[in-house]
């Protein structure tokens, strides 16, 4: 496998090449650095922030639209903190220049820690070197840090330029600010903006530490067109290091309330006490915590080792900060996809959480509670009840995907699309998700107070939304868009009915436990959502009566929608050649999918990971066989169902081909706008065909249940990783001849392939895997 990447220390990754500027907006997304809350892109300081793509720093759930539409609206790009300069002997270091003789790059996965290296031979012959550490802390959310130590073999004149600069470039938008305040002091400043739509507020401020040289004067802060600078000068000799820090504090008006520059001003001051090596231990030790749960250990196998890792260590970089916001698609490394949420986070990133940090993924939860008006207004709007969730959803969840996403590049018209309207597996996705975390968590509070109105607005909706067929007797889901995407307005997709059946049954399930162990809770909950027993019959009958397409008799094989047999059977690279266009969308009308069974992604595959105990190994193995040639891969969300089914059906070399393409998306660059951001959701998978694929780990309301026995990779020589169930955390680790399980903090059910055992405390229990 070719990248351009080394890994060093099994947690390092550096850069092969020096700066090449038509790399940066990718390299800039891999080496970010972020904490939930806010990130900082992983491009040089001395890079303007205004070149498109390449600096960026965001705040998660910070949303604006400068037109008032939804095109326009997304996650705003903050005046950029990071920029720096330097002047030697007074001409400036560039990045182009030949006179920089080195340029190294590495993201320290363990510590968060952007590490650049700088060597450069100045015009009058003096070598200047430059190290460099750039964090996010994951300890004080609203703090950002940069770290120079700066050294010369030659005596000189040094001046250093600090900028906090709100002119900078946005992925959707010209700009979101309405209004820009300069508030400069003694060593530093802040920018001060307001947005254009919903008037956010945002304070970005930072401070200045100099030590290690004389400086001829005091810092000079001067304010210019929406740009802050700090500038000092000194002279610096041979065997004398200047060290800087530069502090950043970032608030906003929707997270925070007060004073917003005091606020920011008082955490500048406590690092400017602390120092940056005490801000640096404590976001080491945040970090080490995370890991501690959430790192995957692979021996025998240095890329799959580096690949997951790096998938974890952006994936923890975006643990919510707060339970009004979640995991965008592309995280806070980029601003694609409007920096919205989807479906993306509930079945592709939630499992990581609900394992490993149950905490975070029971906000990504809460975030969907919080946002219940908006899906019932969403299902109100297309004539419906109850709540349908948005398929593209931001501060208050009512839709933000638009109607018109695509344009005929052969006449300039837009194209109608479906994903915002006929998209309706996306509630009953959020069902399944929470349904998993009360599961493997018992947190059956949370089920009570939160997921029951969920699942009884999301049943309420499908309720609505299902259609009698009077010749069959049965319900229907008529005019869907199933996962694939290529296939619009189609009759029955059977993802789309099996996950909106086991929804209705979530609620079922939930209710009717509720009602036999607590009443009065159950009486609550009818008083809240205003639930009868009519209400509840009706949907009883639903639920029995809904149609989920079954594996035909003689083959196994699922009909992925209405009438998908009887298409053109043609593979999806003879299909793509016949585009009208190359920009052309390939699916609906206009595109040639939509009359083939060549499919965008995973759908049916998909759904038979998803609910692994309805289908047998053999309906399985029939539809993996079938639909996988038919597959063309257009998204990232796709290889980690092949993964996951592959590995359950004893496919394993399949298996391991799926997850190096999740895993490795954003290292190679294979991904679909693989420059714009992490793919959150491939990232997640990829954890998932670990440990719910190759180790077959499912965490139930009985206890950790191992499904089959691990089947690993052939050239894996171990694996080894970590969960919490129902608060207990528990350590696995596996050759693949043997698999060891450890509880660390109680006792915990397992159930195994032949028997069944108590994990307690202080006590190891290897289990020798039967053959066969």
């Amino acid at each position: 496998m070719t990248y351009a990447y080394d890994f060093l220390d099994g947690w390092v990754i550096r850069d092969r090449a020096s700066y090449v500027a038509g790399d940066e907006v990718s390299k800039a997304t891999v080496f970010a650095v972020a904490n939930g809350y806010t990130g900082s892109r992983g491009a040089s300081e001395f890079l303007p922030p205004d070149a498109p793509g390449v600096v960026g720093h965001a705040i998660n759930g910070l949303y604006d639209s400068p037109s008032g539409g939804i095109l326009d609206r997304e996650m705003i790009n903050l005046p950029a903190w990071s920029p720096l300069a330097l002047m030697v002997d007074g001409e400036a270091l560039d990045l182009t220049a030949p006179s920089l003789e080195r340029y190294t790059r590495a993201l320290d996965l363990r510590r968060a820690l952007l590490l650049q290296s700088y060597r450069w031979r100045t015009r009058r012959g003096v070598t200047v070197t430059l190290e460099s550490e750039r964090l996010v802390s994951m300890d004080r959310l609203h703090l950002g840090a940069i770290h120079w130590r700066l050294q010369v073999d030659t005596p000189c004149a040094v001046a250093l330029r600090s900028s906090i600069d709100a002119r900078v470039n946005n992925r959707f938008a010209d700009t979101h600010f309405a209004q820009v305040a300069l508030a400069p002091w003694d060593a530093g400043g802040a920018v001060t903006i307001t947005t254009i739509q919903e008037g956010y507020r945002a304070v970005v401020a930072a401070a200045h530490h100099l030590t290690g040289a004389a400086p001829h004067t005091t810092w000079q802060v001067t304010a210019g067109a929406h740009r802050l600078d700090a500038a000092i000068a000194f002279d610096l000799a041979p065997g004398q290091e200047a060290v800087l820090a530069k502090f950043a504090a970032v608030y906003d008006s929707r997270f925070s309330s007060g004073d917003l520059l005091a606020l920011a001003r008082d955490e500048l001051a406590q690092a400017g006490r602390d120092g940056y090596e005490a801000v640096r231990a404590a976001h080491e030790r945040a970090w080490a915590a995370l890991w501690l749960v959430s790192d995957v250990e692979i021996d025998g196998d240095p890329d799959a080792q580096m690949a997951i890792r790096f998938c974890l260590y952006h994936l923890l970089a975006n643990l919510p900060h707060d339970e009004r916001v979640s995991i965008s698609a592309r995280g806070l490394q980029g601003q694609d996809y409007w920096g919205s949420i989807f479906w993306d986070n509930e079945i592709y990133v939630l499992p990581f959480l609900t394992y490993t940090q149950p905490d975070y993924a029971r906000r990504c939860l809460l975030y969907r509670y919080h946002t219940l008006p908006g899906a019932r207004r969403k299902a109100a709007g297309l004539g419906y009840q109850g709540a349908y969730y948005a398929w593209q959803s931001q501060e208050t969840g009512d839709e933000t995907c638009a109607l018109y996403v695509f344009d005929n590049p052969l006449t300039g018209e837009k194209i109608r699309s479906y994903f915002a309207d006929e998209q309706i597996h996306i509630s009953a996705d959020v069902v399944y998700a929470l349904w998993q975390y009360v599961r493997a968590t018992g947190d059956t509070a949370f089920l009570a107070e939160y997921g029951l109105p969920i699942a009884i607005e999301v049943a309420r909706f499908f309720v609505s939304r299902a259609t009698l067929n009077p010749i069959s007797g049965r319900y229907e889901l008529r005019t869907v868009l199933g996962p694939d995407e290529y296939h619009e307005r189609v009759d029955n997709n059977a993802y789309t009915n099996a996950l909106t059946r086991h929804s209705l049954g979530v609620a079922l399930a939930a209710l009717d436990d509720l009602r036999a162990r607590q009443p009065d809770a159950y009486a609550q909950v009818q008083a809240r959502t205003g639930l009868d027993e009519a209400e509840i019959a009706r949907w009883r009958e639903v639920h029995a009566r809904l149609y989920v397409p079954q594996p035909e008799p003689d083959t196994g094989l699922i009909e992925q929608f209405d009438g998908y047999f009887a298409l053109e059977d043609a593979p999806p690279e003879v299909v793509r050649a016949r585009l009208a266009h190359p920009d052309l969308h390939p699916g609906g009308p206009l595109g040639p999918f939509q009359t083939t069974q060549a499919i965008k992604q995973a759908d049916v595959v998909l759904l038979l990971y998803l609910l692994r105990d309805a289908y047998p190994d053999t309906v399985k193995r029939a539809n993996w066989a079938y639909y996988e040639p038919r597959t063309a891969h257009d998204s990232s969300l796709s290889p980690m169902a092949y993964a996951l089914v592959a590995a359950e059906i004893g496919q394993t070399d399949w298996a391991y081909r799926y997850f190096m393409q999740a895993a490795m998306m954003d290292l190679l660059g294979t991904g679909p706008h693989w420059n714009l951001g992490v793919h959150t959701a491939a990232m997640g998978g990829a954890w998932q065909a670990i440990v719910r694929g190759f180790c077959q780990i499912e965490l139930t309301d009985r206890g950790v249940h191992l499904r089959a026995w691990p089947a690993l990779p052939a050239h894996w020589t171990r694996v080894a990783f970590s969960f919490f169930w129902h608060g207990r955390l528990v350590r696995v680790s596996s050759d693949g001849a043997r698999t060891t399980f450890q509880s660390a903090t109680g006792e915990v059910p397992l159930i195994f392939p032949g028997g069944a055992r108590t994990l307690v405390p202080g006590r190891d229990l290897t289990l020798a895997h039967a053959a066969g």
